[in-house]
């Protein structure tokens, strides 16, 4: 009996086994939830499938053979072409713990089957959840064991990600623009392809991280993907000179799903091993705000002030920006301003809510040992009366220093010489107005910014400056640079030294142009050539530099400026003249956009330099052709909402208060008011409730505060 008993047992576990293995064999995916975020992997290649979380939903959804996780490029004599991939592997060892998955691939797939290799490429990634209880932390480990080089590691490579608000309503943000890639990547049928066999306009785009602050970089390594219900969050753990990684943005053309890939440049070679560092994935209900939370611990953690922020940047609209003339000494037309000038143009920028002036083309640009004003402006005494009453008035006076580069007269004291025609000779009456072949009077070559003797010019006429009672500057084209000092942080720290001993709120300010994240401690603000752009990750992010937005005469990005809280580089243009040549006073609503917005920072102030900038965060839905733009304090809020389209509006938008603003029964009281800072109703909204506004002119904006009842 008992033999009958222990054959039917063995039997059954021999069933059993036969039965798990069949199980594990059908099962060809493996699932883990890492704070909160639901994955589903291919259990035979190791890329993820799919992506889920509360609000956001469904975040990615990819097929086995377009899915991501790491990708590599593998270049041999008979295909250039040829990569490694999750994708193409069999036999992933995928294991799922509580608070992680390891995916180990011991022989990464090749893209072709016929090409043979030399040993094999093995890979680990980690997804770790992270102790915040917020993020997903990915590592990546290469170990190339084969005869080739690999030369670019994709990673980490996410594809198959959905439009989760809509393609109309799902943006890519990062620290300088935000856009709409499921529209901006479409195939667009209607317009001729680009003269090449891949049409790249309808393929990808690439942005850099932490680079200079032009149209198509990302300015900081921190990207978000989705809409005001929610999606993900992604940086390195990198910063200073770190080597950048570029993110190149895919939309498929099979599909309308999107492949979100960091580009580490790198070259592994035979037997060497590469590690990744950390990746911060952070999954986020709301809007984008929301997952930005271990990105500002980040920027805390490495970011250095090194000096405070003056009071009156910290708290102003912005600044005047003053061309004196166009650098041509002897035309007796030159003179667009003189130093006695200055005061009245002082008076209108402080009556206009502007409590800096940067003023330009004061002296021979490109000259060092820093020369004397030009003549037909007025002598050094004139410029120092000038600065004097200028701060009377209210207003701090700064001369813009262009000394990077050297002209023909300079270059030879550091031992170089002007090749070319190429700087920035400019005038109104040349034709084209920069740089024609038959005019070179401003053509340079690079002087700075580790040349000792160079710096040693800069640093004395600028001593020499701050010494006699000008001790702010406005610095052309700061450019930082890796090099061990003497380098441009060096000097920038010691200019600062000098300048704050004698005003401590004497202010440094500059061109950005490298490395936002090192600047970031030494600037002031900034004086770059940009209009408008949307950089409220900037703003949000990093307490200095303000962000500059230039401004010739549009009273309606004067309001959206405010609204972000960018700083106003304000410099009206007289007709057929260059900016900076004109009075306010002669753009009225320029003017009153100025007041208005003044008086608005002054009675809202704490929501500006305490509160967080959320942008649009507080909106269920965006607002087609409204500018939005929120900031939180613990129990209360105001968002600034302008009517940006050529018509009057009245809408109505959904509210999401409750993640944001502490709530007693979910009930807020809300006030709005006019541009002049007037109350024009007071109500009660609950956490999602409804508002409506009636006829908001074109241009027009109106605030609403909410406080906790």
């Amino acid at each position: 009996m008992k033999k009958i008993v222990l054959t039917i047992a063995l039997a059954l576990v021999v069933i059993s086994t036969f039965q798990c293995l069949a199980a594990e064999k059908e099962n060809k995916t493996k699932e883990a939830t890492l704070n909160g975020l639901h994955l589903i992997l291919d259990a035979n290649s190791g890329s993820i499938l799919k992506m889920n979380y509360p609000g956001a939903g469904t975040i990615m959804d990819s097929k086995p053979d377009l899915a991501g996780m790491i990708d590599l490029a593998y270049p041999i004599k008979e295909f250039e072409v040829l990569r490694l991939a999750s994708r193409f592997s069999q036999g992933a060892a995928v294991a799922v713990y509580p608070d992680s998955v390891v995916i180990f691939w011991d022989r990464l797939g090749l893209s072709r089957t016929n090409f043979n290799i030399d040993g094999k490429v093995s890979a680990t990634v980690k997804l770790v959840a992270a102790p915040d209880g917020k993020s997903i932390l990915l590592t990546a480990k290469i170990i190339n064991l084969s005869g080739a080089n690999v030369r670019q590691v994709i990673f980490p490579d996410l594809s198959g990600l959905l439009p989760v608000a809509g393609a109309q309503n799902t943006y890519f943000r990062t620290g300088n623009f935000a856009n709409l890639p499921f529209v901006d990547l479409a195939k667009d049928d209607t317009k001729e392809s680009t003269p090449y066999m891949i049409d790249a306009a309808n393929y990808s785009v690439q942005y850099v991280g932490s680079g200079m602050m032009r149209n198509k970089d990302m300015v900081v390594r921190w990207m978000d993907l989705g809409g005001l219900n929610g999606g993900i969050s992604l940086f390195p753990k990198r910063w200073g000179w770190d080597p950048q990684v570029p993110v190149r943005l895919r939309l498929s053309e099979l599909e309308p799903k999107l492949r979100m890939m960091c580009l580490n440049d790198t070259t592994i070679k035979k037997g060497e091993t590469w590690q990744s560092g950390e990746w911060v994935l952070t999954p986020h209900q709301n809007g984008w705000a929301a997952g930005m939370a271990p990105y500002k611990a980040w920027v805390k953690q490495n970011y250095k002030r090194y000096y405070p922020l003056p009071k009156h940047v910290r708290e102003g609209i912005g600044f005047r920006t003053v061309l004196m003339s166009q650098y041509q000494p002897a035309d007796p037309k030159d003179a667009i301003f003189t130093f006695k000038d200055l005061p009245k143009l002082a008076a209108e920028s402080k009556e206009n809510g502007l409590d800096e002036m940067v003023i330009w083309a004061w002296c021979e640009a490109f000259t060092l040992p820093l020369p004397k004003p030009f003549a037909h402006l007025g002598t050094e005494e004139d410029m120092l009366t000038a600065v004097k009453e200028c701060k009377k008035l209210g207003v701090n006076l700064v001369p813009f220093i262009t000394v990077l580069q050297a002209n023909q007269k300079t270059a030879p004291r550091y031992n170089l010489k002007v090749l070319d025609n190429k700087g920035w000779t400019y005038h109104t009456e040349l034709i084209p107005t920069r740089n024609p072949n038959y005019a070179t009077y401003m053509s340079t070559v690079q002087a700075g910014p580790t040349n000792k003797l160079w710096q040693k010019d800069v640093l004395e006429g600028l001593k020499h400056l701050a010494d006699i009672g000008i001790p702010s500057f406005c610095w052309d084209q700061f450019y930082t640079t890796p090099d061990p000092e003497p380098n441009m942080i060096s000097l920038a720290k010691q200019i600062m030294d000098v300048s704050r001993k004698r005003d401590p709120q004497s202010t440094f300010s500059g061109e950005e142009l490298l490395n936002f994240e090192l600047d970031a401690g030494l600037l002031d603000y900034t004086w770059n050539w940009d209009g408008y752009m949307d950089r409220k990750v900037l703003t949000s992010a990093f307490p200095s530099p303000r962000i500059n937005c230039c401004i010739s005469s549009s009273p309606l990005v004067v309001k959206k400026a405010f609204a972000d809280n960018l700083y106003m580089n304000i410099f009206p243009r007289k007709a057929e003249s260059i900016n900076g040549s004109d009075y306010i006073s002669n753009y009225p609503e320029l003017s009153k956009a100025l007041k208005q917005c003044a008086g608005l920072k002054k009675q809202f102030l704490s929501y500006f330099i305490e509160g967080e900038l959320i942008g649009e965060c507080l909106l269920t839905k965006p607002l087609k052709e409204i500018h939005t733009c929120a900031y939180t304090l613990p129990d209360r809020a105001i968002m600034i909402i302008i009517n940006t389209s050529n018509q009057k509006q009245t809408f109505e938008f959904g509210l999401n208060l409750a993640p944001w603003i502490q709530s007693n029964g979910g009930k807020y009281k809300t006030k709005q008011y006019n541009e002049n800072g007037e109350i024009v109703s007071e109500a009660q909204v609950n956490a999602t409730g409804r508002l409506k506004i009636e006829n908001l002119n074109i241009n027009e904006m109106t605030l609403f505060e909410f406080i906790n009842k």
